[in-house]
């Protein structure tokens, strides 16, 4: 199960490792079918936030 101890999600991995979003943000994306439905929308919702910073940054 995803949810127990010292497992590493997506979900985790999307949130709490910023190389990765920072790199190659879809990278989170990899096993996401393993993930629960709700821990997934916190992956595109990371993703999201991470190409909307992007653009603002190519923008200004």
């Amino acid at each position: 199960m995803a949810e127990e101890a010292g497992e590493h999600t997506p979900a985790d991995a999307a949130a709490d490792t910023p190389g990765v979003t920072e790199q190659d943000p879809l990278a989170a994306l990899d096993g996401i079918e393993d993930v629960p439905l709700e821990q997934q929308v916190e992956v595109f919702q990371a993703i999201h936030d991470h190409l909307a910073e992007r653009l603002d940054e190519a923008e200004s």
